[in-house]
């Protein structure tokens, strides 16, 4: 019998994927790790911490070869700068080293694939049609930032619609010039397809990947709410922002000992601002499931962002009962607000119900129970991979 060897891939990353503590980080070890199952994977990404540009192999989340350019944050701010000149996305010139890009270079002769885990990577290969090209998207990010224009004043609103504007450009010319594109839902892929002037090959949706705990969580005493996130994303200060100024006092007001934690590294001086005797800011902690553990309602109120949100699959996947809006909810699929998650967008009606649901702790481990089996049956990892193997792979 002949050994037939694996193909070799190249995979980019704009930044560092691990340790793993971010949607950014779960999305590429997710990818690396599927395609590490059908081909000889190596890991490039861009560093601004030096020493972690030193890292060669991480055995223990199976990456066997990787190599870390260092950029600066100085130098990634200078070609930003520069890039207001430019057609460019400016979050492309932020994370672009020219000491990858002189690598790649000197050595894409050497790989089958490159693979290009979001649109701040497409650019090392986008005139470079010797390999097979793939580009994980993630999010319709260009969705995401015109979301964002409408939710700041003068002048970042004017910075966030050019870049908008920059970014859909970019993704409706991957689309067409790569050899495959992926995303994380309908809702990020039906986005960028509407826009396209051209005939295209079209988007597999591979949505995130959650691990399901052997066991679910039970409902605790008092009145606990948590929201887990990085907070110095912009997303998710504005969802706590609003929450704690709309929804959080009608709460406060039925229930005085109620407490809503914020759980999240690196919290922005916006989000440090809202803590009192009710409202914890956490910052870094090690496990963030610690707190998810002690809720009795995971509140994710997005008024922004794009793409699944990872803290909701986490939480539904422990059985927790989750409180989220339309946009939280983008991404889940055929999900029925009442039965297995709550949706809520209106400020006082999102209050009413986690009123409510706080008076009855039957039904919220009835709501987490669904939303256990539902992701389960939708987003474990070998659903996921099943999906992957069948829509990407070359066979």
């Amino acid at each position: 019998m002949t050994f037939t060897p694996k193909k070799r891939m190249l995979f980019i990353s704009s930044k560092k994927p691990f340790p793993i503590q971010d949607g950014a980080s779960i999305r590429t070890m997710q990818m690396y790790r599927m395609l590490s199952q059908f081909y000889d994977v190596e890991l490039l990404y861009v560093c601004s911490d030096k020493k972690g540009a030193g890292i060669t192999s991480v055995e223990q989340l199976g990456v066997k070869s990787c190599k870390g350019f260092y950029l600066p944050k100085w130098k990634s701010l200078g070609q930003t700068m520069l890039a207001l000149f430019s057609k460019a996305p400016l979050q492309c010139a932020y994370f672009h080293s020219k000491e990858l890009d002189k690598h790649l270079r000197s050595s894409i002769d050497n790989y089958d694939y490159v693979f290009c885990n979001n649109i701040r990577t497409a650019s090392y290969v986008a005139d470079n049609t010797k390999v097979l090209r793939w580009i994980d998207f993630v999010d319709a990010i260009s969705m995401n930032y015109k979301g964002a224009a409408s939710k700041h004043g003068f002048p970042m609103s004017i910075v966030y619609r050019e870049e908008a504007r920059r970014l859909l450009n970019m993704e409706l010319n991957l689309v067409n010039t790569f050899d495959k594109a992926l995303i994380i839902s309908d809702v990020d892929s039906s986005y960028i397809l509407k826009n396209l002037t051209s005939p295209t090959k079209g988007i597999s949706v591979i949505p995130n990947s959650v691990d399901i705990p052997d066991e679910a969580i039970t409902q605790s005493e008092g009145h606990n709410l948590v929201f887990v996130g990085s907070m110095f994303y912009d997303p998710n200060i504005i969802a706590v922002s609003k929450f704690a100024a709309n929804v959080f006092p009608s709460v406060l007001k039925k229930y005085p000992d109620t407490k809503f934690y914020i759980v999240g590294n690196r919290p922005a001086k916006k989000v440090r601002r809202l803590a009192s005797d009710n409202i914890i800011v956490t910052g870094f902690v090690n496990d963030p499931k610690d707190y998810l553990r002690k809720s009795n309602i995971v509140v994710a109120p997005m008024y922004s962002g794009a793409g699944v949100q990872n803290k909701i699959l986490e939480a539904m996947a422990m059985g927790c009962c989750v409180v989220t809006t339309s946009i939280g909810a983008e991404g889940l699929g055929p999900v029925v607000s009442g039965e297995s998650i709550v949706i809520e967008d209106d400020y006082e009606k999102m209050a009413d119900k986690i009123i409510s649901l706080l008076s009855d702790k039957k039904l919220c481990q009835k709501i987490g129970t669904n939303a256990r089996q539902y992701v389960t049956e939708r987003f474990s990892y070998d659903r996921v991979f099943q999906g992957f193997s069948e829509q990407v792979i070359d066979k």
